[in-house]
């Protein structure tokens, strides 16, 4: 049983685009698994190896080898290649209209690529690194 088509890609939008077009492209040469059967493979949900290849955003380099080793791809040319798929997507200008993608992630965890979101608590995290170098158990929260 075939699972719903994949959105289209244009990659002409981006290297995050491209990127998940190159990803899509392995999977169709490795005989087109289903996400469900290289996830057994990988290690990673399903929707997780799928939201790979959505070019949304550049999937964790964790996530990106196990879609590789999924579809009997190199490792260390993908590892290259999405180190050089995020310094390009981090030197793209941000769109600075009402659509632009807001810095708050929901559940996603933050990655290097993501970098330009956080400035001016460079105090603040070196005294959250010096409580807790000196200090046995350090708790932090929020308001």
């Amino acid at each position: 049983m075939a699972g719903r088509a994949e959105s289209p890609l244009e990659p002409s939008a981006g290297p995050l685009q491209r990127c998940a077009g190159e990803f899509r492209k392995l999977r169709e040469e490795a005989g087109s698994a289903t996400y469900r059967s290289m996830a057994q493979r990988a290690g990673q949900g399903a929707s997780t190896l799928s939201q790979a290849a959505a070019g949304d955003r550049l999937p964790t380099l964790p996530v990106v080898l196990a879609y590789i080793r999924a579809c009997g791809g190199d490792a260390e040319k993908w590892e290259a290649r999405w180190r050089e798929v995020g310094t390009e997507a981090a030197t793209e200008p941000r769109a600075q209209d009402e659509d632009a993608e807001p810095p708050y992630r929901g559940l996603a965890r933050f990655e290097p690529v993501d970098a330009d979101l956080f400035f001016g608590r460079d105090q603040l995290t070196d005294r959250l690194l010096e409580l807790a170098r000196s200090r046995q158990f350090t708790a932090v929260y929020g308001r």
